[in-house]
């Protein structure tokens, strides 16, 4: 394994590009910026004299980026690279893979991952989250806004300070609580939001059903069809106001389409 240690205490830009692997991302309160890469199995240290002659590791005016060259020859598919940074909070990153776990513990101002396949976790981001991924998983702790899309992955997201638009092909998606506007496409799973309270929910599945739970105390104009499903609706006719806080669509063709009062 192979380490790098920059001195620096505000946050900064992180660049990671990778073929595959993994990549683990702390952003806390810290003075040093710390790249560890290593091949092989995670933990593995039989290739760690070699590591830094594989990886291009580089920092300057707080900003920094991890790239791996293009790998050419049978000998490079079995050794995977395993990219571990600590880093300011609030700093903000950005991954590129074609197949990684990306996992991101902390808090950040603003998180672009972009991937082939591999699951993608993160905790706190205090800006936009931009979400990318063919066949991983996505889940995302809180958010001020989220853009992600994954198609035969799930898409999850506990808390969006702000608008999300969310789009899957084969996966569900789910949504914990969203402050903002949201707007969910899928075309084999299903959607759930939690809880919703203001500007437009737009939700559209194929096959899938669709869960929807409004904030108590909010007006809501409701546009709700299945053709083949069934559509249920515990919201009060005097909701629907065409002036109302929340304008909610929900659209499904063989799912069942449900809207109703989340808990206090």
């Amino acid at each position: 394994m192979a380490i790098w240690d920059f001195a620096c205490s505000d946050p900064i830009d992180a660049n990671v590009s990778l073929a595959s692997g993994s990549v683990t991302v702390t952003a806390a309160p810290t003075d040093v910026v710390t790249v560890r890469v290593g091949r092989g199995r995670p933990g593995d240290r039989a290739e760690g004299d070699q590591v830094d002659n594989d990886v291009t590791v580089d920092f300057a005016d707080r900003h920094l980026v991890v790239s791996e060259p293009p790998r050419r020859g049978f000998g490079w598919r079995s050794k995977d690279l395993h990219i571990t940074i600590s880093m300011p909070a609030g700093s903000r990153s950005a991954v590129q893979a074609a197949s990684a776990k990306v996992t991101c513990r902390g808090e950040y101002g603003a998180l672009d991952i972009r991937t082939a396949s591999g699951r993608i976790e993160a905790q706190t981001v205090h800006g936009p989250a931009e979400i990318s991924t063919m066949s991983g998983h996505v889940q995302i702790a809180e958010a001020a806004a989220v853009n992600a899309q994954t198609a035969s992955g799930s898409l999850r997201v506990a808390h969006a300070a702000g608008d999300v638009n969310a789009r899957t092909a084969s996966g569900p998606i789910s949504i914990g609580s969203a402050d903002g506007s949201v707007i969910a496409r899928t075309a084999s799973g299903g959607i759930f939001v939690g809880r919703v309270a203001r500007g437009r929910a737009d939700l559209t599945s194929v096959s899938g059903d669709i869960d929807v739970k409004v904030a108590p105390g909010t007006g809501v104009f409701l546009d709700l069809s299945s053709l083949s499903g069934r559509v249920t609706s515990d919201l009060a006719a005097s909701d629907q106001d065409g002036n109302a806080d929340l304008r909610l669509r929900c659209q499904a063709v063989s799912g069942s389409v449900q809207v109703s009062r989340a808990a206090s």
